[in-house]
């Protein structure tokens, strides 16, 4: 610490008192300069502070979320990219999930994932970066949206392979013993990364980290953390991982009651190196999981648990222990339903009753995503307000898809009544 600064009349003044054999407590203080004749001292007002802002709480993160993709070309523009700020900001959003990775290729500056190639991406444009300037200036929050295992899709034919893709390098079409993209139980490789693989946990706690460490993001957002299906994970590194773990022999069913269990201990650890990234890196970007929700959910007629779900059956999803250990800090269920179906109407209400509680009693923030795709505006608007109802947060997939009728987009009518809470406005 610099030690302060002692004037030099005061230095004088003490050694006058000290010579004069004063004794009292002389106290160090700026002197008063005496004005001169022809000035006239002017008090000086006391600056106004500035009030600091308070620090957004973590149960107010993704209370009204948009989910946008790069399917189309709003994101791969800078006249795009305020468009989308515009509209969201327009509908009283409060964060934009974007879509920053495609299929294992970077729409931003990265030393881990191939630079990706698509022609419609303005020259030189770093997607993330320029959305997190738009968007904060906006006042909104931005949650870099990472796609965890597709490697493939049909709107990559006909496109160059970016160097040192990973999809080229470890996808479908890679020597099989560089492949990290799983098997069946027939033996058919798929184009999805095999979780067993320690590679891939590796490979996507590099992403996340990096883009936490990097990049001012208020979250890093998982999507396909998960299985393709139960038949799904049967890579021969990985059948060998759990048959050197767990002394199991031979090909286990998809059913195998332990061969689950240890498929869904991997997507776990998965996301759970992800979440140490980025506590590795020094950041406060929070960590959301978009989480499996098909069919009934728990409490319904044929599943009285979470462990009879299709989530923890099928995809090997085991997100609500999750919630129980408070390894991720947002959940987000696609509670992807038509309301127009009553079977689908009735799975939604299931599945926000139980997420309500599962909220309530972990404390995980819980945040229903709501297909609007899948919906006319009227029912998009219903099922928003449910969802707001019930956790007092909802996220629409998607930006492109607020309404299954692209002529009526949802924004002014979110806007108008609270995410659905009051109708009529």
């Amino acid at each position: 610490m610099r030690r302060p600064f002692v004037p030099l009349i005061a230095v004088l003044v003490l050694a006058l008192a000290l010579l004069a054999g004063g004794c009292g407590r002389w106290e160090e203080r700026e002197p008063t300069p005496t004005p001169s004749p022809t000035q006239t001292r002017t008090p000086v007002a006391e600056p106004t502070p500035t009030p600091t802002p308070p620090a957004p709480r973590p149960e107010d993160f993704l209370e009204r979320a948009v989910w946008v993709h790069l399917f189309d070309d709003v994101l791969k523009t800078r006249d795009g990219i305020r468009r989308v700020v515009a509209d969201v900001a327009g509908a009283d959003g409060t964060a934009i999930i974007a879509e920053v990775v495609r299929r294992q290729d970077a729409y931003y500056d990265s030393e881990v994932l191939a630079r990706t190639a698509d022609p419609a991406l303005e020259p030189g444009l770093d997607v993330l970066a320029v959305l997190i300037e738009e968007a904060h200036a906006a006042g909104l929050e931005v949650h870099a949206w990472i796609p965890v295992a597709p490697t493939w899709h049909e709107s990559y034919v006909g496109q160059p392979a970016p160097d040192g893709w990973l999809t080229a390098e470890h996808g479908l079409n890679a020597p099989e013993a560089d492949r990290w993209v799983t098997r069946t139980v027939d033996g058919t490789w798929d184009t999805y990364l095999d979780p067993g693989l320690l590679e891939v946990r590796e490979h996507i706690a590099a992403v996340v980290g990096e883009i936490a460490a990097r990049y001012d993001v208020d979250g890093v957002h998982l999507d396909y953390a998960r299985y393709a299906s139960e038949r799904h994970g049967y890579h021969p590194r990985a059948l060998a991982r759990y048959q050197q773990e767990t002394g199991a022999t031979g090909t286990p069913a998809p059913t195998d009651p332990a061969w689950s269990d240890w498929r869904r201990e991997q997507v776990t650890a998965l996301v759970s190196a992800a979440a140490e990234a980025i506590d590795a890196g020094g950041g406060d970007a929070m960590l959301s999981v978009a989480v499996i929700s098909w069919g009934e959910g728990p409490g319904g007629p044929t599943t009285s648990s979470f462990a009879d779900t299709r989530a923890y059956n099928e995809a090997l999803q085991d997100w609500a222990s999750w919630a129980e250990t408070e390894l991720v800090d947002v959940l987000m269920p696609m509670n992807y339903f038509r309301e127009a179906n009553p079977d689908q109407a009735a799975w939604l209400r299931t599945w926000l009753a139980y997420q309500e509680q599962l909220g309530a009693r972990t404390g995980t923030r819980i945040v229903p995503g709501i297909a609007g795709y899948l919906n006319s505006p009227s029912d998009s608007l219903t099922q928003v307000g449910l969802a707001m109802t019930s956790s007092g947060a909802a996220a629409m997939y998607s930006y492109q898809g607020s309404t299954s009728d692209p002529a009526f987009p949802l924004w002014a009518d979110l806007a108008a009544t609270g995410w659905g809470t009051t109708p009529g406005g």
